[in-house]
């Protein structure tokens, strides 16, 4: 049996939001694949008892390393995600791996960490680094922030690319980040693949047309998130209020952090709610006729859109929200990039339940033929991993 070992640049359980999901299910299935797979994560506070029973459950052996949030982490040429995960480097670990996944360069200083020799070497490509903090500096709103988000995006232009060489496996969780990753750097082609988040199909739930909420599901310490929700209640939320039954439901965990502005914002827009840190989705979903992801700006794959095709929701987007996903306007989920086309899209699903029950059937079936994250997993390891 191959040993793998997976390096986390957060704890995956429970499996609330689309990282986690993610990495989560990736566990799952490489022990299906037949991997002993053990997992080691940098945390910002203790997991919960119970978070920590079920993954036990599901590894060999759990390692969790704090987080260092100090000033020198802020002064380092490295960038401070990286540097705050420094502790990896430090981590006790006796076996040997055939194969380490790094999940995000985040976790980049565990090639330090003597555990990491001789084992081949895959990293996740969650977002494109150097964009995705350009992009939260753009939305920024102290100064602070900004400048703090644009010395990340300065230091992971030539971070990113260091880790890149070093590793086996490049797995690009956005199919149009990795096919400009390969046009830049075509000397990776061959061990850069497009490898989405995971939708079993046996978990797609069918259309049912019952809901009648618009849903926006996301983590809330993401500007990207807020600012999203924050331009759809502005700009999009006060075209739809003569829609019967018509309600706005925003729902994400916040990890600790104040989310005041917004449940201030959302107590005083009618026909608006929030739900803060949910224990399970599937009530969300269940009460939502159409999920939105007005997303203005951010890197990376939506993983909230596939998810809410997984539930059996039809999507509303912009073409932003559906970047990297392979989802196609009118087939899969309707686009609206103004105000006023967005409000027509999300009109067009609550009032015809037809082109509402379409659009989840085509997305549901472009998912089963990509989404597979088993039979993507075998075909880039194909080769890396030869038995001895």
């Amino acid at each position: 049996m191959k040993r793998l070992l997976v390096v986390a640049n957060d704890f995956p359980y429970p499996p609330t939001h689309g990282a986690a999901v993610d990495m989560w299910n990736r566990i799952l299935i490489l022990r299906e694949m037949g991997f002993q797979v053990d997992l080691l994560a940098t945390v910002r506070e203790a997991p919960v008892n119970d978070a920590v029973d079920a993954v036990r459950e599901r590894v060999g052996t759990l390692w969790t390393t704090p987080r260092r949030a100090g000033l020198r982490s802020l002064l380092s040429v490295q960038p401070f995600q990286v540097r705050s995960r420094s502790g990896l480097r430090e981590v006790e670990i006796a076996q040997p791996y055939d194969a380490v996944l790094l999940e995000a360069e985040y976790v980049a200083p565990f090639l330090d960490n003597p555990a990491a020799k001789g084992a081949k070497l895959i990293l996740r490509v969650h977002n494109e680094q150097v964009g995705y903090f350009r992009d939260l500096a753009d939305g920024a709103a102290s100064w602070l922030k900004k400048l703090y988000y644009l010395s990340e995006s300065l230091k992971f232009r030539p971070f990113t690319r260091k880790i890149a060489q070093r590793c086996d496996l490049l797995w690009f969780i956005s199919d149009s980040e990795r096919e400009d990753h390969v046009r830049r750097f075509p000397q990776d082609a061959r061990k850069s693949f497009f490898l989405p988040t995971h939708v079993n199909p046996s978990d797609l739930h069918p259309f049912s047309g019952a809901g009648k909420k618009a849903l926006f599901i996301g983590s809330l310490t993401i500007s990207h998130n807020t600012d999203s929700v924050e331009w759809y209640i502005a700009n999009v939320h006060p075209r739809l209020n003569d829609v019967p039954d018509y309600a706005f439901q925003i729902a994400g965990r916040t990890a600790g952090g104040s989310v005041a502005g917004l449940r201030n914002l959302v107590q005083r827009t009618a026909g608006a709610a929030l739900e803060e840190n949910p224990e399970t989705l599937d009530g969300l979903y269940r009460e939502a006729a159409v999920f939105v992801n007005p997303v203005i700006r951010g890197a990376g794959v939506k993983i909230k859109v596939v998810q809410a095709i997984q539930a059996g929701v039809p999507v509303v987007s912009t073409s932003m929200g559906i970047e990297g996903t392979g989802f196609l306007d009118r087939v899969h989920v309707l686009v609206g990039d103004s105000p006023s086309s967005f409000a027509d899209c999300v009109r067009r699903v609550l009032t015809e339940p037809g082109l509402a029950e379409s659009l989840v059937g085509n997305a549901q079936a472009f998912v089963r033929e990509r989404y597979d994250m088993k039979s993507n997993m075998q075909k880039a390891l194909s080769g890396l991993l030869r038995e001895g």
